[in-house]
This record gives C-alpha cells, structure tokens and sequence, in this order.
C-alpha cells in the first residue's frame, strides 16, 4: 500500500518575489530546502496541497519531477490534479530503490489559475527504507551493494560477502568489528527498544561496540551494557578509527589521554598500576582494569569518609598548587561542610577547583558559584545560581550532594563514590563520562603534596587513628580570629590604618555576626541558601588539569529528559508563504 504525504504550498501577489529567500541558482531560480525525510516506502506518493485552484497547465516533468541523487537522473512520475484544482498527487511509476536517495523538485514557476507563480522553488530530500550493504574506502566514502528491505537481510548478506559495514539512511549501522562515538548529547538506554533512558553523555564520548539489535545499537561504557540510537553516534569498523582515548605512565602518574573530536586531551588520574612501565600506553574501558588487574582510584572513594587533612593542610596545598587562587583560606569551610553533612572535605575542594578552574571562572567570580549548580547546558552562566559567598557556596554544595546522590534512597544516587557513568556519581550527576576521574586527579595530587594519607581510605578496612578525628568548635575560631584581627589593627600607627584602608585578606577576614553580641546573642549567617534551585548542575568551567581548553565537561543534571534533548531540530522557518510537509 502506498503512503501519502501531504504539502501544503501558498501563493502570494508578485510583490512579494522582491523579497530575498533561500539561495539562488545559475538560472536564477531561487530554492528552500526542506528538512530531508528518512524511511520513505518503497512506492509512497506525495500530494500537495495549494491554497488556490491551479493551472493544470503549469505541471509537467520541468516544474515537478522527482530525482535519484545516486544516478543523477529523474525517476519517472505521474501528476494528477483534484477536480477543484487545489490537490496535486505525484505518484511514482515504479518503486523508488530500496535504502535510495532522492529529492522532489517543485519550480517557482507553476501558477494558479489566475497566473500568480510561487515566491520560491522547493526542493524536499527523502531518504527511501532500507539496508545498504557497503563497502568502505573512507568515511563516509563507501562502494554501495545490494539493500534489503530488513537489518538482519542485510547482515546476513554482508557477512556473506565479508563486506565492511550495513548502512541505513546513508549512517553505518552495523559492522563486523568496530567502535561507537556520540555525536552530541546523547542517551543510553537500558532496553533494546530504547525506552528507558539510565544515564548520558556528552559528544565525542567512545563506547566499545557489541552488536546490532533491529534499530538500537549495543554497547559498553565503562562497565555498564546499554543501548543507543543509530541517528546519534557514529559506527566506524575498526580500520577506520582514526584515534582512541588511552592511558600512559607518566613519571609515576597515570595520564589520560582522550581522542575528543579529532585531537587528544589529558588529565592526570591517579597513581601509575604497577603493572604499567614507565611511558608505556594502555587503553581501558573502565578507567580501572590495565593490563587485567583491577586497581583503586580517588574516583573509587566512599566520600562519606571523613579526610585526615586539617584547614590548615587544605590551604597548604592550594596556595602551593596555585598561589593565586581565591580558594585560598578556605579549607576552615570544606572542612566544615564534612562535619555538617558527613561529606569528604578533599572530594569538596578537589570538585570546587574542577568546576571552577581553581575559584577563577566567570560563573564562580561574578556569582560565586564553585559547583556550576543550576548552570545549565543551554545558558550556563545566565542559569547559574547565585551565592552570597564562597562559604555559602560551598556549604550548599555539600548539603545538595549529601541529600541526592549520596543517599541511598534518592533516585539520582548510584553510589557513594565520584565512579564513572556505570556506577557513583557520575551516572547521573555529569554528561562527560571521566567528570570523576578528573576530580579524582585533583584529590591524588592534593594527597600526593600532604602525605597520601588520604590513599588509605580506598582499604574499606583501614581505620583512622584517633590523632586524625578532630572536633572543631567554629564559632569559637571564628571569634578568635577576629579578636586577633582587631588586636592587631588596635596596635597599627594611623598612618598604617591609613594605608591599609578598603584592604582585605581572605584568608583571615572574618564575620562578626557568628560571634557574641554585646547582650550576648548569636547569628549564624553561614547557612545555605534553601531558596537556591536544585534541578540541574554544569561542569562547563575550563578544566585546570585538561591541556586543551576546547575539552567539553557538560554537566547535564539528572533532570534532563529525553523530549527535551533528542529529536528537538526543529525546521527554520522558510517563508511566510509556505508550510512544511506533514504526515
């Protein structure tokens, strides 16, 4: 049975050809390209739909015509116009090919009854059902076959005849061996039909290719089987894959290496395997198992465990590690967030310098916002949320983190480890697969510089020493270290207050307002802002660690929704005269 689509076309008076449309060819005919139709049937049949009655004269294998893009030549057609001149049908005189590329073409230059031509020619591309089974020279570069009308057809005929790949809709859709890249943001799904999304991720991310499953595509990432839609990776054999991420010892440090669109960016991750000598190159799936061992990482940590490292300790290494940072001063608050809300202190400062390229992105300057909380992929710095403070900032972050992803009986948790996107938070909290091995490198480097104390964590059975479990009274150092403040200033010449005026120093400047008032009340202002929107995060802030600032961290939140990020091109609008296709 044929299917019928309808076009819709309008007319205007001949005013309205001196407005400039689409682009125009030798002839100076000008053209609109309508967005190109996929899985056409074999025999469908296009009727168009005028809002006036036409002139019958005005249709002929000039005006509309149907063309094969492959041979270059007009595929035979009939036109039939309806009795009240409106409906024009263009109907094939043989099937169009199997898995076959064409387009239909309607001039300008046909007029209605009255003899008013249209504004612009169309031209709508369509791409007919099919498995092309192909050859492959290049990308995107293939010697085509026969095609079949179903995908296994075809894979049973290109295993036959050991050829490279199956094609569909001109993308490569099944081959004996190869390797899959997403092309932008994309889901994975749990099931074959595609209909439970369980996490995502960001473009040029690399999965391992399994099989092909009817019109889902199997893979791995990191440990995690999932399923993806052919439409938004790319499927090359495994000849063609011209670069792969991979993993290199490095002085001792193991370096990542990741093929992002078409060159390498790295990262420092972690300690070297053992196994692993020096300058040696390894890939890995998992980002844990080189060479068949299995290794632990900071990404691997239980961030409920409480870090060894004092205030003191914490802005030791940030001032070392970079002497300009504005973090400096704040470890007194990280390690504060890890009381209050029982969350790693290293993992807190380690995440704020990822987000925040070491307090020093624009989001975290102008809004003082180290996590990229609520900056969205689609306005990241207009969404972002505001703080009043670094301190604000950081004690939200830790409660946001705490209560969702690592609370077992929140839906966004997957564990209570930074992880990748088969486990931790990762899944769910980041698009850019390595988000946590990148922060993980920042916690091994702090850790390497203040005695790898906090490596001993990774051992569930390792025990802390009492000498580590300290208990701060923070109002009380707040107090001191303003006493202290003002007994210095009371000591300064005029001259010096003088000089010194509108100066200030983070890491001593206090608020009085937690301190006792003359009647001996309290305030604490250090509370978290619960009007602060919860819904996405972004981990679009340059990385520090990464060697290429064009590398891509999006963050895109659990919140995202397939509806809202798959399938959402939609048409520009070509002129007030026309309308698109419709089903």
């Amino acid at each position: 049975m044929r299917k019928v689509q309808m076009i819709v076309i309008s007319f205007v008076i001949l005013a309205s050809l001196f407005v400039s449309v689409g682009e125009a060819d030798a002839d100076g005919v000008t053209w609109n390209e309508w967005q190109e139709r996929m899985d056409v049937s074999e025999g469908k049949e296009w009727n168009i739909e005028f809002n006036t009655e036409m002139d019958p004269s005005a249709f002929n294998d000039n005006t509309v015509y149907i063309m094969n893009d492959r041979s270059l030549t007009k595929h035979a057609v009939s036109t039939e116009l309806s009795e009240d001149g409106k409906t024009l049908t263009v109907k094939p005189d043989g099937n169009y090919a199997l898995a076959g590329n064409y387009t239909l073409y309607i001039k300008q230059n046909v007029t209605s009854a009255k003899g008013k031509k249209m504004t612009q020619s169309i031209k709508l591309p369509f791409k007919v059902e099919g498995y092309q089974v192909a050859n492959m020279n290049a990308v995107e570069s293939f010697n085509l076959g026969n095609a079949y009308k179903t995908i296994d057809e075809a894979i049973s005929r290109a295993k036959q005849s050991d050829s490279d790949v199956v094609l569909k809709n001109g993308e490569v859709v099944w081959t004996p061996e190869g390797m899959v890249t997403s092309k932008g943001f994309t889901i994975i799904y749990s099931d074959p039909a595609t209909t439970q999304s369980s996490t995502y991720v960001s473009g040029s991310t690399e999965m391992k290719y399994l099989e092909t499953l009817g019109d889902s595509i199997k893979v791995q990432l990191a440990d995690r089987i999932g399923y993806v839609k052919p439409q938004n990776i790319q499927l090359l054999p495994k000849n063609f894959v011209k670069g792969q991420s991979f993993y290199k010892n490095v002085g001792g440090d193991l370096v990542h290496y990741i093929y992002y669109y078409g060159h390498y960016v790295s990262y420092t991750y972690g300690e070297a395997p053992s196994s692993m000598a020096e300058g040696e190159t390894v890939q890995s799936w998992d980002g844990k198992t080189f060479k068949g061992e299995t290794y632990k990482f900071f990404s691997d940590l239980d961030l409920r465990r409480q870090s060894h490292y004092t205030p003191e300790e914490i802005d030791e290494y940030i001032k070392e590690a970079r002497p300009n940072s504005p973090l400096n001063g704040y470890g007194r608050t990280f390690v504060k967030a890890q009381e209050e809300f029982n969350v790693n202190a290293l993992y807190l400062m380690a995440h704020a310098i990822h987000e925040s390229a070491w307090g020093m992105s624009k989001i975290a300057q102008d809004k003082n916002n180290l996590y990229g909380l609520n900056a969205t992929d689609d306005n990241p710095y207009g969404n972002a949320d505001e703080f009043n403070s670094f301190e604000d900032s950081i004690m939200y972050a830790a409660k946001y983190v705490s209560e969702n992803y690592l609370n077992e009986s929140n839906w966004k948790a997957n564990g209570d480890y930074l992880g990748n996107k088969a486990g931790g938070m990762n899944v769910k909290y980041a698009s850019d697969p390595y988000w946590g091995q990148k922060i993980a490198g920042y916690m091994y480097r702090a850790d390497e510089m203040l005695g790898e104390l906090d490596q001993k964590l990774l051992d569930p059975n390792y025990v802390m020493p009492e000498k580590y479990k300290k208990e701060y009274d923070w109002d009380e150092e707040k107090c001191e270290e303003e006493t202290t403040d003002s007994s210095s200033d009371d000591e300064q010449s005029d001259e010096e207050e003088t000089n010194n005026e509108g100066s200030g120093d983070k890491e001593t400047t206090t608020d009085s307002s937690d301190c006792e008032d003359e009647e001996g009340n309290t305030e604490d202002d250090a509370s978290t802002d619960e009007d602060t929107t919860e819904n996405n995060t972004d981990d679009s802030s340059s990385d520090e660690n990464t060697t290429d600032q064009n590398s891509d961290d999006s963050t895109s939140e659990d919140t995202t929704t397939e509806e809202s990020t798959e399938d959402s091109t939609s048409e520009e609008s070509t002129t007030d005269t026309t309308s698109e296709p419709t089903n």
